[in-house]
């Protein structure tokens, strides 16, 4: 029969080595990791530190192949991310070493020239070098170069770089109707409408017989669907075509087809 005694630690009754209550050894214990005697009521090993009442670690080879796995798995899937990351690098030095790549002004990357010719004489998609231009330069070449990419069909690169030249026109400290016209534009090429009625309203304003802004009007009272006021704008820019031509505005001679293509699809609809 077993000897019942009190726990030194938790007062418990208790019989056998450990308490059942706190697991204190009570009596006669020892460590299981290296078989220390253990004082009555002790939870961990005065000698190695290890809590009372724990076993004993087995030998790698007596836990088997079921404890070593995820250590396996984890250097295995370690090993193999710093292959790909490898690879990954050593491709890249490859190909830059072999043909490096060149940087556009407006940020996109051309490959150079296979054919001998540079990319800058061969392309006309290249953007161009604004650095050392007037704030009014810098405007005037960006939305030459929207427009260059529009009629090119280039819409992603259009929608690029639209935001750079609307900032720019949006810099400047008081806008002429050229350049207003411009800003109208861009917002007609990217489907902003309410940019090209905005500027057109602004150049009809100041003058309201302006070609270049009765024909934006139309185009911003098209792109909302109001064919009717765009129709209105057409009548209005067919009854001022011939003073507006007498006054010669430079603007005019600047966007001569756009007024040319205006007229003409104006006078098709009447």
């Amino acid at each position: 029969m077993a000897t019942t005694t009190t726990c030194p630690a938790c007062g418990a009754a208790a019989t056998g080595r450990f308490c059942a209550e706190c697991g204190a050894a009570v009596g006669g214990a020892s460590c299981a990791a290296c078989h220390a005697p253990l004082s009555a009521g002790a939870k961990f090993c005065h000698r190695c530190g290890t809590p009372v009442g724990e076993r004993a670690p087995r030998p790698v080879g007596e836990r088997g192949l079921a404890s070593a796995m995820p250590w396996a798995v984890a250097a295995i899937a370690l090993l193999a991310l710093v292959a790909l990351v490898a690879g990954q690098h050593f491709a890249r030095s490859r190909t830059s070493a072999a043909q490096p790549a060149a940087v556009a002004d407006d940020g996109a990357t051309t490959m150079p020239s296979t054919d001998g010719v540079p990319p800058s004489d061969r392309s006309p998609t290249r953007a161009p070098d604004i650095s050392n231009l007037t704030p009014e330069e810098q405007a005037d070449r960006l939305f030459n170069r929207v427009m260059t990419l529009f009629e090119q069909g280039d819409t992603a690169r259009v929608q690029f770089l639209a935001p750079m030249a609307v900032e720019a026109y949006q810099r400047l400290p008081k806008l002429t109707p050229d350049q207003r016209y411009h800003l109208g534009r861009i917002g007609a090429v990217t489907g902003v409408q309410q940019l090209a009625s905005a500027e057109a309203d602004t150049i009809l304003q100041q003058r309201p017989t302006h070609l270049l802004g009765l024909v934006l009007a139309a185009q911003g009272a098209r792109m909302r669907g109001d064919e009717a006021t765009a129709r209105g704008y057409d009548r209005r820019l067919l009854a001022a075509l011939a003073n507006e031509e007498k006054a010669a505005l430079p603007e005019y001679a600047q966007h001569a087809n756009d007024i040319t293509r205006a007229v003409e699809s104006a006078r098709a609809r009447s």
